[in-house]
């Protein structure tokens, strides 16, 4: 069940600024998965609305010396980086969009975080694109995420192209804010909003109702107005003047009622807020979140509750 109202000039409620969102630099996580390059090509997407310059970063994989083995030879190292070059380079061939987008590749040994961190630091990287595998991999850093080891790292939004996630030619055509509401949201709805009028996309805002006491206790058509009411908060008065726009307030489980509202609507782009220290593996927000990367057709944008 969804409730949705059209975003009107005449709210005279209190309301965000508009921000203007501009990405310059995108450093792009790459693994040489089989979704590498998805992950590319959605960074390519991006990279050409914004005129960016593109960071292409790889962490090889030492060569490990044998249990009893002899000692790795000093050129296995050096082949070994070559190899991980060669591959890049491949990859890079493959997306056609590259030839006409600013891009430097970056190959080095070290731990794929700590080298996206000091890519960011080095490069002044105002997004980070990456890859999600499906399943297990959002739900525990044990288990080996790299997506999720970014998101609990780094400051700046992590665009994350999760399995399932296809590519589109206008990126912001359609935004998703995904919203849980409260002040913790905001600088979400910043992003969602400004990508929506900087490209004249479409921008739904929802919240998921997923508590039936809540609901059992109070008539639902108050809850739903107090959630859009809450969710009008969130945007920028004159955004209508710039994009469409609806608020919407929908009951179910949350991580399969956006996925399927992102489908309804065409969703090029879903627009989640991410509470500081939260883990993808909570049973909160975060449980939430891995599931939206994990059925999304499209990719998902974190955006951290932090202001810089």
């Amino acid at each position: 069940m969804t409730t949705a109202v059209t975003i009107s000039a005449t709210d005279a409620t209190p309301h965000l600024a508009t921000t203007e969102v501009i990405f310059q630099r995108l450093l792009v996580a790459i693994d040489f998965s089989a979704q590498a390059r998805q992950v590319l090509k959605t960074a390519a997407a991006i990279a050409t609305c914004f005129n960016a310059e593109l960071f292409l970063v790889h962490a090889a994989t030492p060569v490990v010396d044998g249990v009893g083995a002899d000692t790795v030879p000093c050129n296995a190292y050096a082949a070994n980086l070559d190899a991980a070059y060669a591959r890049m380079a491949d990859l890079v061939a493959s997306e056609p969009a590259l030839q006409s987008i600013r891009h430097r590749e970056i190959v080095k040994y070290a731990a794929p975080v700590e080298l996206v961190e000091q890519a960011i630091r080095v490069h002044d990287a105002d997004l980070v694109i990456a890859g999600s595998h499906g399943a297990r991999g959002l739900e525990r850093l044990a288990l080996g995420s790299v997506a999720e080891a970014i998101l609990r790292h780094v400051k700046c939004p992590v665009l994350i192209v999760g399995p399932h996630a296809t590519g589109f030619i206008s990126p912001f055509r359609s935004v998703l804010l995904a919203s849980k509401l409260g002040l913790s949201e905001l600088r979400a709805a910043q992003y969602a909003s400004g990508l929506a009028e900087k490209f004249h996309g479409k921008l739904t805002a929802l919240h998921v109702i997923e508590n039936a006491k809540e609901v059992d206790r109070v008539e639902p058509e108050l809850i739903e107005e107090r959630v859009e009411q809450e969710l009008m908060r969130l945007l920028p008065s004159d955004l209508q003047l710039y994009s469409a726009g609806e608020v919407k307030a929908a009951y179910g489980r949350p991580a399969e009622t956006i996925t399927f509202i992102a489908r309804e609507n065409c969703a090029s782009l879903i627009v989640c807020g991410v509470r500081e220290n939260a883990a993808l593996g909570d049973h909160t927000l975060g449980s939430t979140l891995a599931g939206v990367i994990r059925q999304a057709h499209c990719p998902v944008l974190c955006v951290r509750h932090h202001f810089a």
